[in-house]
């Protein structure tokens, strides 16, 4: 699929009033800030490679990763047309070969809702051997506290699968928590681990499997690996009816309206209820 929407992703990245990817970037973004400027990031699944050619532009020796040639393609071009360093390779992330390389910072966004939870649990390990001990990563997730919300078939699914009353206590800690770090100690206190169901709803994403975590569940199934979570940011705020963004009028004004949370609010966690998606950061 990948391979072939390469072109699409590229479009879907420029767009000039709101992108998620873009958004996602800007989560990023707030990570490479704890960091000196000729830091190491290494961006797993780069895509066309807009986030590692916007840190290389602000001195970060910046790595790119993606298995679809398709996607390298443009990014290299990307890369020449905004003459930065960046370096981009053609590899799955299972086969990487960093020669010993470690990087302060690995962002994947974007990834790890397209592979298997035993995947996910090999991932989470390679991080381990390819991140500085004073290194932090930075990972983008499907929100399934967005289900809650979303009033359509994701709902009608939690409520099948009985996570409706996990995904409610969830979004009450990120809305009455006073900080991120009171929000993430409360729900590190879940200890939770949700069964994810077998069949998912048709995203517009054309592949089999498109995985969702709650905070929660993404906080324990990192944390097993020594990191610890420091912060959650939203992504892709949602205030209108998903069932209505096909009509002009409403994506228009949805695309500003998101645009202005990503903007002003990336830090606060108080929007993760009603974001799509997030990007969870942690450090050894």
């Amino acid at each position: 699929f990948f391979k072939s929407y390469a072109k699409q992703w590229q479009i879907s990245a420029e767009d000039s009033i709101f992108s998620t990817i873009q958004n996602r970037h800007l989560a990023v973004l707030e990570t490479l800030k704890k960091f000196e400027k000729d830091s190491s990031i290494l961006d797993i699944g780069c895509g066309t490679g807009q986030l590692a050619i916007e840190a290389s532009s602000m001195g970060w020796d910046a790595t790119g990763v993606d298995f679809a040639e398709e996607m390298i393609e443009i990014a290299l071009n990307n890369n020449k047309k905004s003459e930065t360093n960046t370096e981009f390779i053609t590899e799955s992330i299972y086969e990487y070969d960093a020669k010993g390389k470690k990087y302060d910072v690995i962002s994947a966004q974007g990834f790890i809702e397209y592979i298997s939870l035993e995947q996910l649990d090999e991932f989470f390990g390679l991080l381990r051997g390819l991140l500085k001990d004073s290194g932090m990563i930075a990972i983008g997730s499907r929100n399934r506290l967005f289900n809650l919300v979303s009033f359509n078939e994701f709902t009608e699914l939690e409520n099948a699968l009985g996570t409706t009353d996990k995904i409610i206590n969830e979004s009450v800690i990120l809305q009455t928590s006073s900080s991120q770090k009171d929000a993430i100690a409360k729900l590190r206190k879940l200890n939770a681990e949700y069964t994810q169901p077998t069949k998912h709803p048709e995203t517009g994403i054309k592949v089999d499997v498109r995985h969702q975590f709650t905070p929660a569940d993404l906080i324990t199934r990192i944390e097993k690996y020594g990191f610890k979570v420091t912060a959650i940011y939203p992504v892709h705020f949602h205030a209108l009816p998903v069932q209505l963004m096909n009509e002009t009028e409403i994506k228009t004004f949805h695309k500003n309206l998101a645009r202005h949370i990503s903007e002003c609010f990336i830090t606060s966690q108080n929007f993760v209820p009603y974001s799509s998606s997030y990007v969870m950061e942690a450090g050894i």
